[in-house]
């Protein structure tokens, strides 16, 4: 598979009068297109400062991010900005729905942002939600609230989906039929999946599991038999 991403000896320090932070220490990592890949760590390990990164939402210290051969780096606030629009969909822990619009204008509000949206009837097919299309947010279970911002950020048609901490408040079943969503989204679409978590168990699902501590990556692995969502093991 081609190279989505190139770290070549990024940093990122975080600096007041008194302290520095090392967030990221000199890391250098090549990520494939069409993967699901999951960054693993404690908190403070640094894979949320990671994903702020790779998404253009931050800048490094120093070093370079290529995507897709363009360094990151070099790319103008309104160019970022096109990036992240047009390249990428986000999805965090909290759902963060509009509570007046029913679960289609959800979404809606995402295929509004590209101009190749994906088929509302597949997105809704696609995250099982066909029959709450009509309700509104607190009408829904919270597993139903985060396929409707999953959905929402899918229909832009993004080549990657980064997911923050996505089944961070939910129970183990919710959490599990949440994730089987985005394993069949990577199988259907072959849209690159960067997850961020620290439940160990979900790097089972991932082609490619990085492990961090401290700033640095500690363990990047490569599973030759991914673990069907439903079936993990939930830590």
């Amino acid at each position: 598979m081609k190279a989505l991403y190139q770290m070549n000896h990024v940093s990122k320090i975080y600096q007041n009068s008194a302290t520095k932070l090392h967030a990221l220490n000199d890391i250098s990592l090549e990520l494939k297109q069409g993967e699901i890949i999951v960054i693993l760590g404690p908190s403070g390990s640094g894979k949320s400062t990671l994903l702020n990164l790779l998404s253009g939402i931050d800048h490094p210290t120093s070093g370079e991010i290529l995507f897709h051969g363009t360094d990151l780096g070099k790319m103008s606030d309104k160019e970022l900005t096109l990036y992240r629009r047009k390249e990428l969909g986000f999805i965090f822990q909290s759902y963060n729905l509009v509570s007046n619009l029913t679960v289609l204008e959800n979404i809606e509000m995402g295929a509004n942002l590209s101009t190749e949206p994906l088929a509302m009837s597949e997105i809704l097919s696609v995250v099982g939600l066909q029959k709450e299309k009509n309700k509104y947010p607190y009408q829904l279970s919270g597993g139903q609230m985060q396929r409707v911002s999953i959905a929402r950020a899918l229909v832009k048609n993004p080549k990657v989906l980064f997911c923050d901490e996505p089944t961070g408040a939910l129970d183990e079943k919710t959490g599990k039929k949440v994730l089987k969503s985005l394993q069949e989204i990577n199988q259907k679409f072959h849209t690159t999946m960067i997850i961020v978590t620290h439940n160990p168990s979900i790097a089972l699902m991932a082609h490619t599991v990085i492990r961090m501590n401290s700033g640095h990556i500690m363990e990047i692995t490569h599973n030759k038999n991914v673990v069907d969502a439903l079936e993990l093991r939930w830590a």
